[in-house]
C-alpha cells in the first residue's frame, strides 16, 4: 500500500501546480450602508445595502467580499444583503456560480 501512496504523490506533483495561499491586501473598502436591526420577532440581524449605478460583472464577488468583511467584524449575527440598481436594468450575474 505504501508504494501506491508514493506513486500517487509523485503523479500528483507532475499534474498540479501549487498556488500561493498567502495574499497581502491593503485597501480601503466601504460599504454604502450597513446597519444592525431587529425584525418583528425581535431577532437582531445586519442589513447591508449597496447602490450600484452601472452593471458590474464582478458584483457577485464584490458582494461576497463585503459579506466576509462584515461577518468577521460582527460575528454571530445573520446578514441580509441587497443591491440597488438606479440607472440601467440589471444585466450582471445574480449569483456567484453564474460567473464561471
Amino acid at each position: 500500500m505504501k508504494s501506491k501512496d508514493i506513486i500517487s504523490k509523485g503523479a500528483m506533483r507532475r499534474l498540479v501546480v501549487d498556488l500561493a495561499t498567502e495574499h497581502q491586501r491593503v485597501e480601503d473598502r466601504r460599504a454604502d450602508l450597513v446597519v444592525r436591526l431587529r425584525d418583528r420577532q425581535g431577532e437582531t440581524f445586519l442589513l447591508h445595502i449597496e447602490i450600484q449605478n452601472n452593471n458590474d460583472k464582478t458584483m457577485p464577488i464584490r458582494m461576497m467580499r463585503y459579506m466576509t468583511d462584515i461577518l468577521l467584524a460582527h460575528p454571530g449575527l445573520p446578514l441580509r444583503q441587497y443591491l440597488l440598481i438606479s440607472r440601467s436594468a440589471l444585466q450582471m450575474a445574480q449569483v456567484l456560480r453564474a460567473l464561471y
